[in-house]
């Protein structure tokens, strides 16, 4: 049931019918309703909360662009805000064993903005010899 409602709240935030701070209190709602509903739910499943300034103040789209030389183009655009959101909605559990792997996804997270600020040309741009063209970058 919640994760079809995550994904509708989700889904406003990206088209920009609510903020980052309602879909983060949204998103609270929905995981206390599951709680509530589902007694086997442990405590330590419980979503990692990032600071709310930090996730307001963060701008900007990841971009993936694929125009084939046939003509199927495919256009992918995630709000980077999205990954703020993401890192709210994932079980404790899930953090440690990721973290155990060496990756702090916290970190990473908390330092986008300053990531997006630094980069200022394409991460991956390449055009292969049959004119197929696959660009990955941040738009400001």
């Amino acid at each position: 049931m919640g994760s079809e409602e995550k994904l509708q709240i989700l889904k406003m935030l990206e088209d920009k019918k609510i903020s980052v701070e309602q879909a983060e209190k949204l998103l609270k709602a929905v995981d206390t309703a599951d709680s509530k509903s589902d007694v086997k739910r442990p405590a330590q499943e419980t979503a990692v909360t990032v600071k709310n300034e930090v996730a307001g103040k963060l701008k900007g789209k990841f971009k993936v662009v694929v125009e084939s030389a046939d003509g199927d183009n495919v256009v992918i655009t995630l709000p980077l805000m999205l990954a703020k959101l993401a890192v709210n909605m994932m079980p404790k559990n899930k953090m440690a064993e990721i973290k155990g792997e060496g990756i702090d996804l916290e970190q990473i997270v908390s330092n986008i903005d300053s990531f997006v600020d630094m980069v200022d040309e394409d991460i991956v741009n390449v055009e292969s010899a049959n004119g197929d063209i696959v660009r990955i970058y941040i738009e400001k």
